[in-house]
């Protein structure tokens, strides 16, 4: 679907490097990865959508160091 243009990507790493970083160094005891990195960031960048996520850790996560991320997931997660 990207290779023929019907979806594109609105997110770039490395625009985003030096907040990547400093989002790792705030989770590094939670060792979250790119995907879960990236998935912060975004959430600050577009704060008006929430997260899909399946993942139980990601409550704890901030967008903006203070702000709750809005999450989507299934009931007892």
């Amino acid at each position: 679907m990207i290779e023929d243009q019907l979806v594109s990507l609105a997110f770039d790493c490395n625009d985003h490097l030096s907040q990547l970083a400093a989002l790792a160094k705030r989770y590094k005891d939670r060792r979250p990865d790119l995907a879960d990195l990236c998935l912060i960031r975004m959430s600050e960048l577009y704060p008006r959508h929430s997260v899909i996520t399946l993942d139980k850790d990601f409550r704890v996560c901030r967008r903006n160091k203070r702000e709750v991320i809005p999450l989507i997931s299934p009931p007892g997660r």
